[in-house]
């Protein structure tokens, strides 16, 4: 009889041998946040530097919010966290922050609670030295931020909590401090329930000493002004975060992998040049995706008892993983494209308007309006027969849409 314990304990125990066999000593393609340690960390020159000049001017009074853009994976949190450890080197109030808060109370109460437990506290738990003549009323309002669930009592209503806000920025910090608040996937703050923390952010984020920088997709800030107008020029600068080059690619691997393998391990070990080569190629210098490839293929190398992770198995890794080109294709169709798409799969991957018009029970015009655009993007191809234009799919999307039972 299987005992299901031992099962899982004998099938997910990775042997040391296997490990070796690898000439790695662990994994070390893990997702988790550089939290200050910087070893990792790749490329982003003219990003850190355009960071660097909005925090300095901050401290000598010109200051200017910004959001940091681009798409997911693409490093906006690690580059946040950065910036985090930056602003404590400088002696700053820092907050972190998500957004998950809907209201203007609900973030001025997260606001609040991340000042005081990241910056007035000691590791220890205790208040910092510097605060101690403020000791009663840090305390009173710390503990009644503690207290605090989404349904605060009435007896803190949100003109209190202005006012205890400006107590600690205006009384408590030092003159000679920013107070820099950092805001991952603010995206979520473009819609409509949030319109009234977005008109709070307008008089906030004109603030003395009080540095914003939000993190969201590359359409964060054109979304949050559909939302609140007033609010684009609160935010006036705007850094891209592009995909990494390849020899940034590159350089994100090898860094990680020298700092796992075994003495004696050369190069890119266990990875063959034709693998790394097809995982920055597929990848499209989005780092998450690097490393989520680079850890999966690493499991299935130990998986099947291989000394090398070749070019296949990278394949596989970005099959289990969903990471393809074409898969990058498809997440940035529409969804009246992306129906096209898949409807020209189910005809073979190639046909005529008439024929996706028959399909889809929609009008020929329709139909050739996005088939157009698609053309344009170049993802698809076209060819006359005769009276009929035929339209075919990209190889990259074929090799997603339609498998070897469907071509047989």
């Amino acid at each position: 009889m299987l005992d299901p314990i031992e099962f899982i304990h004998n099938a997910s125990s990775i042997s040391k041998k296997s490990m070796n066999r690898l000439k790695l000593k662990t994994n070390p393609f893990s997702e988790k946040p550089i939290r200050g340690n910087t070893k990792f960390f790749v490329g982003r020159t003219s990003e850190l530097s355009e960071i660097a000049d909005i925090l300095g001017a901050a401290q000598y009074g010109s200051v200017a919010n910004a959001a940091i853009v681009g798409t997911k994976g693409i490093g906006k949190s690690s580059i946040l966290n950065i910036l985090y450890y930056a602003s404590k080197r400088h002696n700053h109030w820092v907050v972190e922050l998500e957004a998950s808060q809907i209201t203007a109370r609900q973030f001025l109460i997260q606001l609040m609670y991340g000042i005081i437990k990241d910056n007035l506290f000691s590791v220890d738990g205790t208040l910092s030295s510097d605060y101690m003549k403020h000791s009663q009323k840090i305390i009173e309002i710390y503990k009644r931020l503690s207290n605090y669930s989404d349904k605060t009592p009435v007896h803190y209503p949100r003109e209190k909590i202005e006012r205890d806000l400006k107590y600690l920025l205006n009384e408590v910090k030092e003159e000679n401090k920013l107070c820099v608040i950092l805001i991952d996937e603010a995206d979520q703050f473009a819609k409509r329930s949030c319109l009234g923390l977005l008109q709070f952010f307008h008089s906030f984020l004109y603030e003395d000493d009080i540095l914003t920088f939000l993190a969201g997709p590359p359409t964060m800030v054109e979304d949050l002004t559909k939302i609140s107008p007033a609010i684009r020029d609160r935010i006036p600068k705007i850094i891209n975060m592009p995909p990494l080059t390849k020899e940034e690619a590159y350089d994100l691997i090898k860094r990680r992998l020298e700092d796992s393998q075994i003495t004696g391990a050369k190069g890119y070990q266990p990875f063959s040049e034709q693998s790394i080569e097809k995982i920055i190629e597929e990848c499209d210098g989005i780092p998450r995706r690097i490393i989520m490839t680079c850890s999966e293929a690493v499991s299935l190398g130990l998986k099947n008892g291989v000394d090398e992770i070749d070019d296949e198995i990278a394949r596989n890794a970005m099959k289990n993983l969903g990471i393809s080109v074409g898969h990058q294709i498809l997440n940035h169709l529409t969804p009246a494209q992306s129906k096209i798409i898949k409807a020209m799969a189910e005809l073979g991957g190639s046909s005529t308007v008439t024929e996706l018009s028959g399909i889809l029970n929609n009008s020929t015009g329709t139909i050739g309006t996005h088939l157009s655009d698609i053309y344009e993007m170049g993802y698809i191809y076209k060819e006359r027969d005769g009276y009929n234009v035929y339209y075919t799919l990209s190889k990259e999307l074929k090799d997603v849409l339609i498998t070897k039972e469907d071509i047989s």
